[in-house]
């Protein structure tokens, strides 16, 4: 709808987290005024939401951990910048090393848990009386050493940082040893406030950490808990790798054993703390990574109803600009939620390090906020939802610093992203088995190469410019009814063959042939399927491939050789089996082959689709797909392979033109980062979201409709595609596809929306260079259905455009010149 008649969006929550550091006086009034200071300044995002939270990183968890009952003991808190309990840390070199925890000011505050239960009551009094909000305070707990000195984790019980499985312990010799979730611990005579005399021998952390909440949370105010950084679903939450994966080999583990070991440890913190509301920060990557590499079992969690929310989208695209893993995880975990909604963060400062992202990672560029607020969950019935609560990590620096122009600045682009969320489909929505990956490694830990397949093919895809930002869950969607299914028409499905066999594959054979828009990718296991595709299946093949058939318009490289000169190299563990599928019928007049690849004779198809006249306009696509990762040691992430050998997941991405779309890019060479592009469709419009690592690359699109032309920007027609620069970080509205022959600028700009004979509108944009072109517009619904739509040449006053509808859009044709779109 237009701005006049668009409700604003209502959040759920927003969360603000924040240290303690900006508590200089433990006075009375000073801390009223500190606490008054940081939501005055995110009062506006406030603003926007049902009720507000403050997150508070007090320590580690440590604080937790030796709670003794008693308000006016000391304990060690997070005032130092830099890594704690540095002989924990491979990278730090002797005692002199800079990177050593240091405190952020002279003589910080000592902190007793009184004062800490004053600075929670001074959150929820002054949210209360000085700006009328309801809030909530949560404590935190984090298994790692950087954040604050921690004797009870490494000095007095040093047992919880190992990980036992298959009765030997286990470590992949990460930089850091975290807390174990399933670790049991040693007994000790020290006055705890759950266990004044002391811990039994033998005693379960979950057990011991469950019955420390149930004291502290109450008697110091708090309203629930978040486990930060992979803290109770992984030990090995840094890294790609995990007990079942070491990269080299997989499967190393039995699936019961170790999800029955993270289990145990939610059985027994439940158990001793069931009222308190627990949410999860997770891994920094994806359901399907987590559950390939450590067996994550999040479906039981959420079935049991030990969390009402899934994880976030990691942060840690900040840090190594890895933004199609932070998609690819987002859209992993909220296909399937547990409850009614679901979280996004943003990463502006840090706390504890020298980095503040917004500033010195981002450079005050918000691609961060627009790219997975891009982002959204269909439902069962066929509606999108995006995130109901907004959290923010942190709003303080290291140095204690609440920082008034950075909310102002940050606030602006969430709520321009929060009103303009998703409503329809974007142009990809990928089908995720949230239930049936878990069955898969359930059922055999075979399966955890294929599962591990899953995401990081996607993740690769992302990477390489793939518009995905739209997923649905299997559970949802075999719950749609006719309409609702009805809703997905106008985006293609993207699904992973491999686990589609049986009913699972019929039904998505019946929906090609039913007229839906159909691109698979990994190995096809299904006979229907390979039908489907005019496939067959040979002998399994892995190693070095030739490119041979190659159809596809390609990115532009101005130095670089081209994709089909290059090699690829697949490995069959981590690449879903070895490549098998051949054409079945080379004389099919209904079949494109796209590429195939060439090996000592045998020849594999890499990539094809297939549109038959009796499906009545259905089209199904296939990309086999293959990971460029090189067997590694202990890394944060994979290890690409040479640069001479092939990413093929592009390939996914230039499939779209097998369905109408073009999506190429223009790079200086091979090397150079693809830009990440989302097509996110709000209001009828479609929004193009993205960002540019390298800011020289470029764009050339094309739609089934003709080019697309972006509000406020030019492009060339009279070509197959529009050629587009696009910002550093872009987020551009659409509503017009022109299609013409004759070459000449197109451009369209916002104007002024002057009053016409028919309607008195809220919104003009006029649309130049036109030269006998076919024009689609996409205006707001509500404007044609209440005849508020209005087309004139040049001005407003002069010769009314007739146009004709279909749908939700509407076509004018053999049109010259400029015209206003009014509404």
């Amino acid at each position: 709808m237009s701005q006049s008649r668009e409700r604003q969006r209502r959040l759920n929550r927003v969360t603000l987290e924040m240290s303690l550091k900006p508590f200089t006086n433990l006075e009375q009034m000073a801390i009223d005024e500190v606490c008054a200071e940081a939501i005055r300044q995110w009062l506006p995002l406030i603003g926007m939401a049902d009720k507000a939270s403050m997150l508070l990183w007090v320590a580690d968890g440590s604080e937790i951990l030796t709670w003794n009952g008693n308000e006016e003991t000391e304990f060690e808190w997070a005032r130092y910048i830099g890594f704690a309990n540095e002989h924990c840390f491979s990278h730090i070199q002797g005692d002199d090393d800079p990177r050593i925890a240091r405190p952020y000011r002279d003589s910080p505050v000592r902190m007793t848990y009184g004062h800490l239960g004053r600075i929670v009551s001074s959150f929820k009094r002054v949210a209360a009386e000085q700006f009328g909000v309801s809030m909530e305070v949560g404590a935190t707990f984090d298994a790692g050493p950087e954040f604050a000195y921690s004797d009870f984790k490494y000095r007095d019980h040093p047992e919880i940082n190992r990980a036992e499985i298959g009765g030997q312990y286990i470590s992949l010799k990460a930089d850091y040893t975290v807390v174990c979730t399933w670790s049991k611990l040693h007994g000790d005579c020290t006055a705890y406030a759950a266990y004044p005399n002391g811990i039994p021998e033998g005693t379960p952390f979950g057990e011991f950490l469950g019955r420390q909440c149930a004291s502290f949370l109450p008697t110091l105010g708090f309203d629930y808990i978040w486990f930060s950084n992979g803290f109770a679903v992984s030990y090995f939450p840094w890294t790609y790798l995990g007990a079942n994966y070491n990269g080299s080999q997989m499967p190393l583990t039995d699936y019961n054993e170790l999800s029955t070991k993270v289990m145990s440890f939610w059985d027994d913190f439940k158990r001793e703390c069931p009222n308190y509301r627990t949410e999860i920060r997770g891994t920094n990557f994806g359901t399907g990574m987590d559950l390939a590499k450590d067996y994550i079992p999040m479906l039981p969690l959420y079935e049991k109803g030990y969390i009402e929310l899934p994880p976030p989208n990691s942060p840690w695209g900040a840090l190594n600009y890895d933004f199609g893993l932070e998609m690819t995880g987002y859209l992993s975990r909220i296909a399937e939620i547990p409850g009614v909604t679901y979280p996004f963060r943003f990463y502006p400062n840090d706390p504890w390090f020298w980095q503040n992202p917004w500033r010195d990672l981002y450079d005050r560029e918000p691609h961060d906020i627009y790219c997975p607020l891009a982002a959204a969950r269909v439902n069962h019935a066929g509606n999108l939802e995006g995130p109901g609560i907004v959290e923010i990590l942190t709003i303080d620096t290291e140095k204690g610093e609440l920082n008034e122009e950075d909310a102002q600045e940050i606030i602006s682009h969430l709520r321009r992203a929060i009103t303009q969320a998703p409503d329809q489909p974007g142009l990809l929505t990928w089908v995720y088995p949230f239930r049936e990956l878990h069955d898969r490694v359930a059922g055999s830990s075979e399966h955890s190469g294929s599962v591990f397949f899953h995401d990081w093919f996607i993740r690769n895809a992302i990477n390489q410019g793939l518009p995905l930002n739209t997923v649905i869950g299997t559970d949802s969607l075999f719950r749609m009814n006719q309409d609702a299914a009805g809703k997905l028409k106008d985006t293609i499905l993207l699904v992973s063959a491999s686990w589609l066999t049986g009913a699972n594959a019929d039904y998505f054979t019946n929906y090609v042939r039913s007229g839906g828009r159909l691109l698979l990718y990994g190995a096809v296991n299904d006979s229907a399927l390979l039908d489907l595709l005019n496939l067959k299946s040979g002998e399994a093949l892995e190693g070095d491939f030739e490119v041979g058939h190659f159809d596809f318009s390609e990115d532009g490289l101005s130095v670089s050789q081209p994709f089909r000169s290059r090699k690829l190299r697949h490995q069959a563990q981590i690449g879903d089996g070895g490549f098998r599928e051949q054409l079945k019928d080379a004389n099919d007049a209904f079949t494109t082959l796209a590429v195939d690849l060439h090996q000592d004779g045998e020849v594999r198809v890499y990539a094809i689709s297939r549109q038959h006249p009796t499906w009545g306009g259905g089209r199904v696509g296939w990309v086999r797909g293959s990971l460029p990762f090189e067997n590694s040691g202990i890394t944060h992430l994979p290890i690409r392979q040479e640069a001479s050998l092939l990413d093929s997941s592009v390939v996914l991405r230039y499939m779209l033109q097998h369905f109408g779309y073009t999506v190429v890019q223009d790079k200086y060479e091979e090397s150079s980062t693809p830009a990440l592009m989302f097509v996110k469709r709000h209001d009828n419009a479609f929004i193009y979201t993205g960002c540019k690592k390298d800011s020289t690359v470029s764009f050339r699109l094309r739609t089934p409709e003709g080019i697309p032309v972006i509000i406020g920007q030019a492009t060339m027609a009279g070509g197959s595609d529009a050629a587009y620069a696009l910002d550093r970080t872009f987020h551009d509205e659409c509503r017009v596809f022109v299609d013409q022959d004759e070459p000449g600028q197109i451009w369209c700009r916002e104007n002024s929306p002057v009053s016409t004979r028919k309607v008195d509108p809220v919104r003009t944009i006029t649309v130049g260079g036109l030269k006998k072109a076919a024009v689609t517009i996409y205006p707001p619904l509500w404007a044609i259905e209440e005849g508020c739509l209005d087309i004139r040449h040049d001005y407003a006053t002069l010769e009314e455009v007739p146009w004709t509808r279909q749908g939700d859009k509407v076509f004018v044709k053999g049109i010259s010149g400029t015209i206003n779109i009014s509404w």
